[in-house]
């Protein structure tokens, strides 16, 4: 008993300076400086972030888990990464990963901590800026007397209303960070930038021989979010069918390995397992079928309205 208290102790003294998301159904408290070394305090190399925290399911014997899932924005506001904490027992579950993009910068990171019935709340943290060297003072900006102006700057973001999107909000204006899928136009281009779904595709094939077709003895997507759609497609003269449509369950999980009911695959056929949602951009592994060989998977994305996926979106 004394070291569960003792560990719960240490846990939450990592997260004392920290967000709270204070929801009913699920618990989850990340630490409000993912950009500075939990040691010394000195702010991280722009391609490294260190997300802490602790997330736990308020209700276990509720309908449903709850996950927390850390993405991480490159500078153009690109998905650079993403993991995924769940708890579905009422246990703390902790959060404790250093993550490096190199060769990618990083200038957010978002928390999104949802239930599997589809309930979510968003957290974003904007990388500070890197403190000048010891000694080195900021060039002086030459000034001059403002001119008074009609324009109206109600969120002080430094952008008056007549070019700002939404001057009730400081964080939104020309030139701001672009969250992708948080449903707001952060850099006022027009619109939000489509999210991409985040999912894992589990596979295992097995070839008799050299000669033999591979057969699926497993094909499983986890880890999708709530609501997701699965379509597997079949390209080729000898698929066994050329499209079928799951949904995932309230675990984000979806097994689709009877689809193929142990059946040989015909050799030249591709298959392309599609997780999408609405306005997002859909995440695709391909596996391509040659004679006496395991397929090996290729990640590909799909962006929103477009029929052929692509190595980059």
């Amino acid at each position: 008993m004394g070291a569960v208290l003792v560990a719960a102790t240490l846990v939450f003294a990592a997260v004392a300076q920290a967000y709270d998301f204070g929801k009913e159904w699920g618990s989850a408290t990340v630490a409000d400086a993912p950009f500075n070394d939990p040691g010394t305090g000195a702010l991280l190399p722009p391609t490294q972030v260190f997300p802490r925290g602790r997330v736990k399911d308020a209700d276990p014997k509720d309908c449903c888990a709850v996950k927390l899932t850390m993405t991480v924005l490159g500078t153009s506001g690109q998905l650079l990464t993403s993991y995924v904490v769940r708890d579905d027992e009422g246990v703390w579950r902790g959060i404790d990963r250093r993550i490096d993009t190199s060769p990618n910068a990083i200038s957010a990171i978002q928390f999104d901590l949802c239930r599997s019935d589809g309930k979510c709340a968003s957290h974003t943290i904007t990388r500070p800026p890197t403190p000048l060297p010891p000694g080195v003072t900021p060039t002086p900006v030459p000034t001059s007397t403002p001119t008074p102006s009609a324009d109206v700057d109600a969120d002080s973001d430094g952008y008056s209303a007549t070019t700002d999107c939404s001057d009730a909000n400081n964080t939104v204006h020309p030139g701001a960070p672009e969250v992708p899928g948080n449903g707001i136009d952060d850099d006022c281009s027009g619109g939000d930038q489509p999210g991409k779904v985040v999912a894992l595709v589990r596979s295992r094939f097995s070839v008799a021989s050299r000669r033999s077709s591979p057969k699926v003895n497993l094909l499983r997507v986890q880890d999708a979010p709530a609501g997701a759609q699965v379509d597997v497609l079949c390209h080729g003269r000898r698929c066994q069918f050329k499209q079928r449509t799951r949904k995932v369950n309230a675990k984000g999980e979806v097994s689709l390995t009877k689809l193929f009911r142990h059946r040989l695959l015909a050799p030249g056929i591709t298959l392309d397992v599609i997780v999408s949602r609405p306005n997002t951009i859909a995440k695709v592994a391909r596996y391509v079928i040659r004679r006496g060989k395991i397929p090996g998977q290729r990640v590909m994305c799909l962006p929103f309205g477009a029929s052929k996926p692509q190595k980059h979106c």
